[in-house]
């Protein structure tokens, strides 16, 4: 992904790497109607930008909305922490979200802009999870219909919020099959928990910085685009912190795992190394023996007994049994 490098505040720089072409849908919605591009009397406006390739044509409409260029600027720059934070009339936010789907891990980025009876969403390709929302509002499923736009802007960042709580279920999950391998001695290569540990940080990095937002905020219960939703903004402030605890809760049981993985690898190692050195001790004194009666004397008596080879044999065999009881009543395997 580009970055931005030596440009003033306020430019507007895209740094999607994506070639989604760019779609501007507007849904027109009150309680009674909802319309794609098609204007209602007396309706709340959800405008779903996708894909970032025609910037031009995004910058006219967020500009046309009144939008402030730091704030445009942030939309295309998608390295930006997640954050919400207060605008004129209204709030905006950055939302990253991870998902697992056939053993493979994603990441989307999207923004969302409140101003008055207005949300804009941004993401730089397809969002399946907006995607349900819009199907949601269109058939008249729940209570989108029945509140403001401010009452979708909360529902949109929900369920990116559920969605995060979800990865985090399934994360645990691999946690806790990873943790039987581990137990069991089976896994003998843990790059994948080292993936793991890696989508932990990303998750638990974006997690933290929305909190950490939120606490900047003063008084953030008292702003008129909250207070009129108090109960429900608690409730996904209470997910958030619980998130977050979940997700300190699992980084330190991934370097818990890590730890166990590497004790194993050292209990094996140990292993190997008592086994060849209790072989290697038993056969200092027979290597010593044959060192003896390898020698060129002349007169050796044993060498010239008829049962000289099998004195010799018994008298080794007999070293290294002792030499193993010995070991054996040291406890030293």
């Amino acid at each position: 992904m580009e970055v931005k490098k030596s440009l003033p505040p306020g430019t507007i720089y895209n740094s999607s790497t994506t070639n989604t072409p760019t779609t501007i849908n507007k849904i027109y919605y009150n309680e009674a109607n909802a319309s794609l591009n098609k204007v209602i009397p007396d309706s709340q406006v959800w405008i779903r930008v996708n894909g970032f390739t025609d910037t031009e044509s995004i910058v006219k409409e967020l500009v046309n909305e009144g939008i402030d260029n730091l704030i445009i600027e942030d939309v295309f720059h998608l390295t930006q922490r997640s954050k919400i934070e207060e605008i004129d009339n209204g709030f905006f936010a950055i939302i990253k979200t991870s998902t697992y789907k056939k053993e493979h891990f994603e990441h989307d980025y999207l923004s969302i802009i409140l101003k008055d009876n207005l949300v804009f969403t941004f993401n730089d390709k397809p969002s399946e999870i907006l995607n349900v929302i819009e199907e949601r509002l269109n058939n008249n499923q729940g209570s989108i219909r029945k509140h403001n736009a401010r009452y979708l802007f909360y529902t949109i960042i929900d369920t990116l919020m559920d969605n995060n709580i979800i990865f985090e279920n399934e994360i645990n999950n691999l946690l806790s099959v990873w943790e039987e391998k581990i137990i069991s001695d089976k896994a003998k290569n843990i790059d994948k928990l080292h993936q793991i540990r890696k989508e932990i940080l990303i998750i638990k990095t974006n997690i933290y910085s929305l909190v950490t937002s939120l606490d900047l905020m003063d008084d953030f219960f008292k702003k008129p685009q909250v207070n009129e939703f108090k109960k429900y903004y608690q409730d996904f402030i209470d997910h958030l912190y619980r998130l977050n605890d979940k997700l300190n809760l699992d980084w330190e049981n991934v370097k818990t795992l890590n730890d166990m993985h590497m004790n194993n690898i050292n209990e094996r190692t140990n292993v190997i190394m008592k086994i060849l050195t209790i072989f290697s001790a038993t056969f200092i004194p027979l290597s010593f023996l044959a060192g003896v009666f390898g020698m060129n004397f002349t007169n050796m008596p044993i060498l010239s007994n008829a049962n000289g080879v099998w004195i010799f044999v018994g008298l080794c065999v007999m070293i290294f049994v002792i030499m193993l009881g010995f070991f054996k009543y040291k406890k030293w395997f």
